[in-house]
């Protein structure tokens, strides 16, 4: 008697059978020559490398998020690695140093220790590209073309396209000097977006600002409430600016909707400016997403300007 257990998969880890296996290769193909044909060039970094290397300058949330196991033949720790962009960066500063512009792309494989949701997947096929040594928009505006052309390839509709600036909220912690324990419950109240939790914190800090924050969510006009909002700070104003360069950009696009949520500090500890998300009618979660991430090549010797997006092929596959 054949035992059931056999043909088990650790949950959120699937077999891709022979329908759905060719639509995900089309598509991978799709979007590589899309990229390629931008100007980004195709790298494939191993799926395992030493976990100091693979894991400097990320942060705490991909180091729990990575699988790591012992090598028998040097006794370090290796670890398989649950994002790519990292290594996009050690490229970036190591093989290609001698370039003052690099612009890379990739597909491969990724593997996470849990779930971004319930019942989601731990082995994703990541896809992305990523642009060094350009500080101003323009890099911005690169990527956030590149990622909308990969899900028009993935035949998306009714795309929303979400803007966010995570020096907005470094500005404000810089007013009052806000850090450790304290600021990790206020990033917590904001992701939340929970306006009595924030309440809560009336005896800790001055809640003003960020109460203000909360409510710049909506149309492009959030740009010019938080313009009032928070007169005077040149640093807000600075990341104001730059997100009406790329919205200027992007109000072409008509078939785009645009959507500005200034609370956005999702990627605040590892992002350091303009981010974007991407959600599809009918989805509750982003179908891809990116920003800016201008320190992660510092660990590596090479402090660069960096910008990118990236996207898992299994959820795009099934956006037609």
């Amino acid at each position: 008697m054949v035992n059931d257990a056999n043909w088990l998969l650790p949950e959120g880890v699937e077999e891709i059978l022979p329908d759905e296996a060719i639509k995900l290769e089309m598509l991978r193909r799709s979007v590589t020559d899309d990229l390629i044909g931008r100007g980004f060039q195709l790298v494939m970094p191993p799926v395992m490398e030493f976990v100091d290397s693979l894991l400097t300058g990320t942060g705490e949330e991909l180091d729990t998020q990575t699988y790591k196991f012992m090598d028998q033949h040097t006794h370090r720790m290796l670890g398989i690695r649950a994002d790519i962009t990292p290594q996009i960066a050690r490229i970036d500063s190591h093989y290609l140093a001698d370039f003052d512009i690099n612009k890379l792309c990739y597909a491969g494989t990724v593997l996470r220790t849990q779930p971004s949701q319930m019942g989601g997947q731990r082995e994703l096929l990541q896809i992305g590209a990523e642009c060094f040594g350009i500080a101003d928009e323009r890099a911005d505006i690169d990527v956030i073309e590149a990622m909308l052309a990969t899900l028009r390839l993935s035949n998306a509709s009714d795309v929303t396209l979400s803007l966010g600036h995570v020096g907005i909220y470094r500005a404000l912690l810089k007013q009052q000097n806000i850090e450790g324990a304290l600021e990790q419950i206020l990033r917590d109240v904001l992701l939340r977006k929970s306006a009595p939790d924030l309440n809560d914190l009336d005896d800790k800090l001055d809640i003003s600002p960020f109460r203000k924050l909360l409510s710049l969510a909506g149309s492009e006009g959030v740009i010019e409430s938080a313009r009032l909002a928070f007169a005077g700070n040149d640093e807000i104003e600075t990341s104001l600016v730059q997100l009406e360069v790329v919205l200027s950009h992007l109000d072409s696009d008509s078939d785009l909707n645009i959507h500005i949520d200034l609370a956005d500090v999702l990627g605040y500890r590892y992002h350091t400016g303009l981010t974007f998300n991407a959600f599809v009618a009918g989805r509750g979660r982003t179908v891809a997403q990116g920003g800016r991430y201008d320190r992660i090549g510092e660990q590596f010797g090479r402090a660069r300007p960096a910008t990118g997006f990236s996207a898992d092929l299994k959820t795009l596959v099934k956006l037609s």
